[in-house]
């Protein structure tokens, strides 16, 4: 069962300590951020996707405060793209080869560790939509992610595969954010209600669904074929997995074993550069008289 903070009313003392930013971003990992032009180009489909309005609790916060409240909520965005991509283009080869079936049986196309990370991204994309497409206000967004188990588990999968962009040597123009995890477990060990004991237990479960998600990765490569026939052969495929990162990392499968381990940061780089390009399109949309 998953852990949650409780809220109560009036505003307990952790409460109060929602009202700024939980985790911090130095200087020097800013200044990094505000240069990568990538980055910047999804801070900017942010503000042009909604209209920032902060809550009441977060309205009457500084400038200063609500600035971080941005970076941070945008931060949490660029994170967890790439996740809610492999998500959805495994939901999509699920979808081909099952036809219209009933959402939860999906997760039958796949087997072992990766069915279970399908189980629980499915579920957790479910219920957490709001918090998934950063609606809302900023600063209730990033709080958020703190307050439950899964959520705190979405961001540390979502930092180690960042992290994984390393290992690929055509990533120099995308943003890091190896600092956020340190910082989540600064802001986790300082919290009143979770504390210093449990980040073990964090990330044991959050390496756990990352080797699902590894597995539910080279399942949907190897069923991608199959799913690509089974789609063009019905009259209205109901989602068709010819695009994104199942197709072009198709041609990954007669590597040796050894090279596999390339298929994740090459995968996040590829969700990278869609959203890049799906950012490039809104913009010319807009600037279009």
């Amino acid at each position: 069962m998953a852990l949650h903070r409780a809220f109560s009313f009036p505003l307990s003392h952790v409460e109060e300590d929602e009202r700024i930013p939980p985790l911090a971003v130095s200087k020097n990992d800013a200044a990094k951020l505000r240069s990568c032009e990538a980055f910047q180009i999804i801070r900017g489909l942010l503000v042009n996707k909604d209209v920032v309005e902060f809550c009441s609790q977060h309205f009457h916060d500084s400038r200063q405060d609500k600035e971080a409240w941005l970076l941070q909520r945008d931060i949490t965005y660029a994170l967890i793209v790439p996740v809610l991509e492999i998500h959805r283009h495994a939901t999509q080869v699920a979808n081909a080869l099952l036809g219209n079936r009933h959402i939860f049986d999906l997760e039958l196309v796949f087997r072992g560790e990766a069915r279970g990370a399908f189980s629980w991204l499915q579920c957790f994309v479910h219920e957490e939509e709001d918090w998934c497409l950063t609606r809302g206000c900023p600063g209730c967004v990033v709080s958020y992610a703190l307050q439950a188990e899964p959520t705190i588990r979405m961001i540390l999968v979502a930092c180690r595969l960042s992290e994984s962009l390393a290992q690929h040597h055509n990533t120099s123009h995308l943003p890091m954010f190896k600092f956020w995890s340190q910082a989540m477990k600064k802001a986790l060990d300082e919290d009143p209600f979770w504390g210093p004991t449990l980040w073990k237990d964090f990330e044991a479960r959050a390496q756990k669904l990352e080797k699902g998600i590894e597995d539910l990765v080279r399942q949907c490569i190897e069923l991608a074929p199959m799913a690509v026939d089974a789609a063009s052969s019905q009259d209205s495929p109901p989602s068709s997995p010819k695009s994104g990162f199942l197709m072009s990392a198709t041609p990954l499968l007669p590597l040796p074993q050894e090279q596999q381990k390339n298929w994740i940061p090459m995968i996040v780089a590829g969700c990278w550069t869609t959203l890049l390009a799906d950012a490039a399109e809104a913009r010319r949309e807009a600037s279009s008289p």
